[in-house]
């Protein structure tokens, strides 16, 4: 399964592990996030929560797979 995060208008496809938690999901897409500013420079990155496309937000401790449908 991969899953798309935005960070503003850049969106980074992260492809997931069987058994991840939302919380793996933020670590993958934060760190491939900063590997994108770091072409530009030192830049911070925080990551506050996880929303699904709905506008819901994701709690860490779940279950990715249980939370998102695999469409490929």
């Amino acid at each position: 399964m991969k899953v798309t995060v935005t960070f503003g208008q850049t969106g980074v496809v992260v492809p997931c592990k069987e058994g991840w938690t939302v919380r793996d999901l933020i670590q993958q897409a934060t760190q491939r996030y900063r590997k994108l500013l770091e072409q530009e420079g030192d830049v911070l990155v925080r990551t506050h929560h996880v929303e699904y496309c709905d506008g819901g937000i994701l709690d860490p401790d779940d279950i990715l797979s249980d939370l998102v449908d695999d469409r490929d």
